[in-house]
């Protein structure tokens, strides 16, 4: 995956790494090389009256939110179940609810590396807050959306050092040295890393696709010898992770229901009816140990701790409209005291997107109308919107709900400001008739609802959002269908959101980064007037006068950029302009290595323009599929221009790594 990340000082020169990995494409390969351990098969049975650390107990059921977002909490774990049962009870078929059953934890769904003695759960109160970090030059981190929040990435660094996260474990490069000078060991899967000062996370997701995310954290105070302080695992697939002053965030969505043992037809020699009737029959003896996500700490002895209910039912709720048979929750994670992950709360949904501000997390669904076995809606559901206010010790209180038209494009969809929340969405064509519409709508809290206080429409008439950018009292939306257009609405009174300018241009914007005082960059795709692509190109806009943007340079550059879906794919250096992205062919496959496109904001003849100032090619990795992966772009100040990268490296199994590590000087 492309990722970029930047470190600035007072030094001169600059450094840029250039890190690649490649996706594990071997079918044939092994899963880990070091033997799976199993944990306990057996259910844990949750106590309806225990409370999940870091939650409170609500007395008695609570209503929050209004129209389809409402929430109900229950206030104990039979009204949960009872919930839980009959909504159940009406989809269940033949067949279970889905998808079928899985075997959280069995030994084969995913590799479990044993955890060094000392790291046992009991004791957690062992492991200290990191010490205090030596003297580096100052340096920002991955390309986030909001300043404070970082966000799970596959390259982080602290300024001496490089953490890079390939498929068969984290490398630690020491930066003066450039060179590998460790490899963390953690289970096959995609990754991804959070550090704060001495502590690094790493978040996977096994490649088995079992709804088991593991979580290890690591005390990196010496890179050479990273200590493993804590691993842990939560059941559910991860949506995302925020890191704010050491607190990690995870937001997971575990399938309910998916430790049921149903039956289906000629299992046993039943017919559909007699499996039905059984299957109906498993959902109304259930407990509510088999419908609640679990975790569990890896022991110190290589074992498995005792399996815990994630979350305490007082703090799941569920939206007025069924919102499917999954529970979307937040686990939190002190990265600095190295305790056991805290379920803070749930919603009986499945999470679509998450954004989170420094204070708040919010939470984004779709409600379906599941009944209809897939046929096709008539029309479109809104998207529901629940705020989570972020507070000590992990805990994240629920605040209000709400709804919007439309459906949100990503995170950068929605953005907080002065207490209130942006949103910018899609209304497709549910009518075939060509009528899909964009807005920009503002919500703010009233008791427990998000009210829209103001909301302007007409954008894109017949196209989609295709980039949003929030940026003060600004926003910057681009719509494609064949020209693009750029629309600037004034947010300045929230109560009356206007367009006050628009720029219809071909092609169009998917990333909009700000590079300068009334400047915005776009990454995108060029195109001709009937709207057929031709290939990535960044564009420059003048948006110092928000009644007239204008585009006032352009580098076509040809391919495709993962910085176009990715913005952490994306690496600015404000203090020369220096913007550096990844580059591969358009179709992707078994062509040109994937390169390092280097381009910078900067004062011309003409004026300010985007121009490329080198390419930087990357090694072409070629697995069975010729699938290549690069991994990112960072940028120190040295003494001398130095140019090196991390390359994939084979190991023994059939999997490409993160990479050992090759320098030239120019």
């Amino acid at each position: 995956m492309n990722r970029a990340a930047t470190i600035t000082s007072a030094a001169t020169a600059a450094l840029i790494l250039t890190l690649a990995s490649c996706v594990a494409d071997d079918p044939d390969a092994a899963p880990g090389t070091t033997a799976a351990h199993a944990p306990p098969s057996t259910a844990a049975t949750v106590d309806p009256s225990t409370t999940v650390p870091g939650t409170t107990s609500p007395t008695g059921p609570r209503i929050g939110g209004f129209g389809s977002a409402r929430l109900t909490f229950f206030g104990d774990c039979p009204e949960l179940l009872t919930y839980l049962q009959a909504e159940s009870l009406e989809r269940v078929t033949a067949w279970g609810l889905g998808g079928g059953p899985y075997y959280y934890g069995r030994a084969g769904d995913g590799v479990m590396m044993e955890v060094p003695a000392g790291a046992a759960v009991d004791q957690a109160s062992t492991v200290g807050a990191p010490a205090p970090a030596a003297t580096v030059p100052a340096y920002s981190g991955t390309n986030t959306q909001e300043v404070g929040v970082d966000e799970g990435d596959v390259v982080e660094t602290n300024g001496t050092h490089v953490f890079v996260a390939g498929q068969d474990g984290v490398r630690i490069i020491d930066v003066a040295a450039a060179q590998v000078v460790e490899q963390i060991d953690v289970p096959q899967g995609s990754h991804q890393l959070l550090l704060d000062g001495t502590r690094l996370l790493v978040v996977t997701q096994p490649f088995s696709g079992v709804e088991d995310t593991i979580t290890s954290l690591y005390d990196v105070t010496d890179p050479d010898r990273p200590e493993l302080l804590r691993r842990s695992h939560l059941e559910g697939r991860l949506v995302a992770s925020r890191s704010i002053d050491g607190q990690a965030r995870l937001v997971l969505t575990s399938t309910v229901a998916s430790r049921l043992p149903f039956v289906y037809p000629d299992q046993f020699g039943l017919d559909e009816q007699r499996a039905l009737e059984a299957n109906r029959a498993v959902i109304n003896e259930s407990t509510i140990d088999e419908w609640l996500p679990r975790y569990f700490d890896e022991a110190g002895d290589g074992g498995f701790g005792a399996m815990n209910a994630s979350l305490d039912c007082s703090t799941v709720a569920a939206p007025r409209d069924f919102a499917g048979l999954g529970i979307s929750w937040i686990a939190s994670i002190d990265m600095r005291s190295g305790t056991s992950p805290v379920g803070a709360a749930g919603i009986v949904s499945y999470g679509e997107t998450v954004y989170a501000s420094p204070t708040s997390i919010y939470l984004a669904t779709v409600p379906w109308d599941w009944s209809l076995n897939g046929a096709p809606q008539s029309s479109q559901p809104p998207t529901l919107i629940h705020q989570f206010a972020l507070g000590e010790g992990g805990s994240a209180a629920y605040v209000a709900s709400g709804e919007v038209e439309g459906r949100l494009l990503n995170q950068f969809a929605m953005s907080e400001y002065a207490g209130d929340l942006r949103v910018a969405t899609t209304r497709d064509d549910w009518t075939g008739t060509g009528s899909s519409e964009s807005f920009v709508q503002v919500l703010r809290i009233s008791g427990d609802e998000l009210v829209q206080i103001g909301k302007v429409g007409g954008l894109g008439l017949t196209e989609q959002i295709y980039a949003v950018r929030f940026l003060g009292t600004q926003a910057y939306v681009v719509t494609f269908r064949q020209t693009d257009p750029l629309y600037v609405v004034d947010l300045a009174d929230p109560t009356n959101p206007t367009v006050t300018g628009e720029l219809k241009i071909p092609g169009y914007s998917a990333y909009l980064h700000p590079v300068g005082d009334g400047l915005l960059l776009g990454v995108g795709q060029n195109a001709d007037v009937t709207g057929r692509t031709s290939g990535t190109q960044m564009s420059l806009f003048d948006v110092s006068d928000p009644a007239n943007p204008q585009q006032i340079s352009t580098l076509p550059i040809g391919g495709t950029s993962e910085a176009e879906w990715d913005h952490k794919a994306f690496l600015y250096w404000p203090e020369d302009g220096t913007i550096v992205i990844p580059v591969s062919p358009m179709w992707g496959g078994c062509g040109p290595a994937i390169d390092c496109l280097a381009s910078g904001v900067t004062s011309s003849a003409g004026g300010v323009v985007v121009a490329q100032l080198t390419r930087c090619s990357s090694p072409s990795v070629r697995t069975w599929r010729c699938a290549t992966a690069f991994a990112g772009a960072i940028r120190i100040s040295t003494a001398a221009t130095t140019t090196w990268r991390v390359e994939p490296q084979r190991s023994q199994r059939g999997w490409y790594g993160a990479g050992s590590c090759s320098e030239d000087r120019s």
